[in-house]
């Protein structure tokens, strides 16, 4: 049985590893982006405020996608953890889970921010290029409103 037991958080920790790599990913993209916003500065673009700031609205929510993945493999490693080494980095009091839901709550508010920059930024870029707004435009705020519902309700539930 402990074979088992090894060999699953031997590969919850892969996992986890994976979901890290996958952050550190991201946060060249979002790096490589960031950068890309100074060149229109540099070329002296038409747009070049309207263009700057679509650019880091889509680095800001690209890092917050890292970040997601960030939280999501320190959980996986806190949760599978069997306490016989101790952790050589201090994790942060709202980072310490001890189940699948406290997870869930720190993701669900990691993933409404991004969601919530995500359509921030297609909304500063529509109103750029002078795009209309249709219905289906709506379709990530009803989302987000909807994930927010269901967190709050999680979270009242628990008090």
């Amino acid at each position: 049985m402990k074979s088992i037991t090894g060999a699953l958080k031997f590969i919850i920790a892969i996992i986890a590893w994976l979901v890290f790599t996958s952050g550190l990913v991201l946060t060249c993209i979002g790096i490589y982006d960031f950068g890309k916003v100074f060149v229109y500065l540099a070329n002296g673009a038409e747009h070049t405020t309207r263009m700057m700031a679509i650019g880091l609205l889509h680095a800001v929510d690209i890092f917050l996608v890292a970040i997601v993945f960030f939280v999501l493999s320190i959980g996986f490693f806190v949760l599978f953890d069997s306490g016989e080494n101790p952790s050589p980095v201090r994790i942060p009091q709202w980072l310490q889970v001890r189940n699948f839901t406290q997870l869930k709550v720190i993701l669900w508010e990691a993933i409404l921010t991004t969601l919530v920059v995500s359509w921030l930024a297609d909304l500063v870029e529509k109103e750029i290029n002078v795009e209309k707004t249709d219905i289906h435009s709506l379709i990530i705020p009803a989302g987000i409103l909807i994930i927010a519902l269901s967190l709050f309700v999680l979270k009242k539930g628990e008090h």
